[in-house]
């Protein structure tokens, strides 16, 4: 009876088992990867030897086992930001951030996974990356980096990328996003610019004063021009007045004789005359009328 019920279960058994094997074949058979445009992938067959297949895979969908994989890298230009502490040339601590932009090769994928693998930037891109960093800061003066960050960027580049290029790795920027400097140099520095700010202003100042006091002397010159060029008219014509009239007043003089004076003199019809006689001596001749005697000569 035992044996009976067993064989009527055992195609039932068959059946689920069957089942449950399709069921898995269309599971690992369903699976697969899409790669992404600036993407490039690597694909892994957990059973073959070896496993890891050289070529490429573009961007696109692959269907794989359930056992397999696909290993994916982004190509395209990615960048990682770094706080780093650093020790500039005149051995002051500053905090420094930085950008260094890369992107690997992609048909240098292959080799890049077999090397060095997908941690590529945590295991070796970034720590160089900061290593040149702090270098760099340390062959410059504190005063000096803000006008020399340039310089810097540019050393670090080149260097990252002598360093990187047989690691199939392109270095394409380095970017010194933000310094944070000594707070005591910086207060020093901008005490010393509000100095030098008003040191300007007040030679400014007196610039303006100069060349005011300048206006003035000229003003006053110039006043000063005007009056003496006006006294040296003005006496110029006095000189000219009176040479006129002692020319004319000498005119005059020869033109007026006593005889003429006499002649002018008579001429009036309305003149009053005074004879006063004249002795032999040429004096004139006095009469006392008072004691009634002859007159006498003085």
């Amino acid at each position: 009876m035992l044996l009976s019920r067993r064989r009527r279960r055992s195609p039932r058994s068959s059946a689920s088992l069957l089942a449950l094997g399709v069921g898995l074949l269309l599971t690992a058979a369903g699976c697969g990867v899409t790669i992404a445009p600036g993407s490039a992938g690597l694909k892994y067959r957990a059973l073959r030897t070896p496993a890891l297949r050289t070529e490429i895979l573009a961007p696109g969908y692959y269907p794989l086992w359930a056992w397999n994989r696909v290993i994916v890298y982004d190509t395209t230009t990615q960048d990682q930001m770094s706080e780093v502490h650093v020790l500039t040339a005149d051995n002051l601590h500053i905090a420094a951030t930085a950008t260094v932009t890369y992107h690997p090769i992609r048909d240098k994928i292959y080799e890049l996974h077999t090397e060095i693998g997908p941690k590529y930037y945590e295991e070796l891109l970034g720590p160089a990356f900061v290593t040149l960093i702090r270098g760099e800061f340390s062959k410059h003066m504190h005063n000096d980096l803000a006008r020399e960050a340039s310089q810097i960027e540019a050393a670090v580049q080149v260097a990252l990328q002598e360093r990187f290029k047989e690691r199939y790795i392109v270095i394409d920027q380095v970017a010194i996003n933000h310094i944070d400097y000594d707070a005591t140099v910086t207060a020093a520095i901008s005490e010393k610019i509000a100095v030098k700010q008003r040191f300007e202003q007040k030679q400014h100042e007196m610039e303006i004063a100069q060349r005011d006091a300048e206006i003035t002397r000229t003003q006053a010159q110039a006043r000063g021009d005007a009056a003496r060029i006006a006294a040296e008219g003005e006496a110029a014509a006095t000189i000219l007045r009176g040479k006129a009239q002692a020319e004319a007043q000498e005119a005059i003089n020869k033109t007026l004789t006593p005889r003429y004076l006499q002649f002018k003199a008579f001429d009036q019809p309305n003149a009053t005359f005074y004879f006063v006689p004249i002795g032999k001596d040429g004096l004139p001749i006095i009469v006392d009328t008072s004691k009634g005697a002859a007159p006498r000569a003085r």
